[in-house]
């Protein structure tokens, strides 16, 4: 059982795939407001993990807890009303809509209304309550001014922005960032970083962030988990795991990390 202030606690996750073992007895906790990292090199099992937490996979072994409460046996969408919120690895967003739209889309599947995203754009005007809502969240992440913008229009940057607007109209407990930095300059990341850093101050919610930019790790997270050939190799304070010489090893090669 999670202690209290744990909103994620995976205990010996284990996952083969024809034979293979891509996931070792794994375990990882994540606690309330914290920023935690899962690294590994290419092929490590980070996706698998990540897809065991979201409930797109079932481990072999192993529970995986939310607030205490198991939820290894619970579908995707059940996961997610209880407070687990995601964003894509490869960005997804919707073709000929506003910025408005997407988060109205995900407000409107919170609420149960999980039919396709064009018929929930459609059915009826948007009711003051919910543009509020869509209002309120584009305020904290800076999109205020692109509310009404074609999707298109924007830029990667601004799109991973809308994607985790998208993610915090779920209520997020826990939110799980799949490599948020892919496609981003630096400029764009340090941004994207900044405005989840205030957003988390201001909501609480717990991250995991499964991320490649060493430095995005390094400056944004407060512990971190490393993982090789699907065995978790190290964890701990992130300052700490990227000076092992275990996970340089294994991770960086002779790349030099900053610390």
């Amino acid at each position: 059982m999670g202690s209290a202030g744990t909103v994620l606690e995976a205990t010996g996750v284990t996952k083969r795939f024809a034979g293979i073992v891509a996931l070792d007895d794994v375990s990882l906790r994540v606690d309330t407001g914290e920023r935690v990292g899962l690294i590994g090199p290419n092929g490590a099992g980070k996706t698998t993990f990540f897809n065991c937490v979201l409930g797109l996979l079932r481990p072999d072994r192993g529970q995986v807890l939310l607030e205490g409460r198991d939820i290894s046996g619970l579908p995707v969408h059940a996961r997610a009303r209880l407070g687990i919120g995601r964003t894509f690895q490869r960005i997804e967003l919707f073709s000929e809509s506003t910025v408005r739209e997407h988060l109205l889309i995900a407000e409107r599947t919170r609420r149960g209304d999980g039919r396709l995203w064009k018929d929930l754009v459609g059915r009826g005007r948007p009711r003051p309550d919910e543009i509020a809502r869509c209002d309120e969240v584009l305020g904290l992440l800076g999109l205020a001014d692109l509310a009404d913008e074609p999707i298109e229009r924007l830029s990667l940057g601004k799109g991973r922005l809308v994607e985790v607007g998208r993610a915090l109209m779920t209520d997020p407990k826990l939110l799980l960032l799949d490599e948020p930095s892919s496609g981003l300059d630096r400029e764009e990341t340090a941004v994207l970083a900044r405005t989840l850093q205030e957003v988390q101050a201001t909501h609480g919610f717990a991250i995991l962030l499964v991320e490649h930019d060493v430095e995005l790790v390094s400056s944004f997270t407060e512990r971190s988990y490393v993982l090789d050939f699907g065995c978790l190799i190290a964890a701990g304070p992130t300052a700490e795991v990227m000076a092992s010489d275990e996970v340089r090893t294994a991770y960086f090669g002779d790349v030099e990390v900053a610390s």
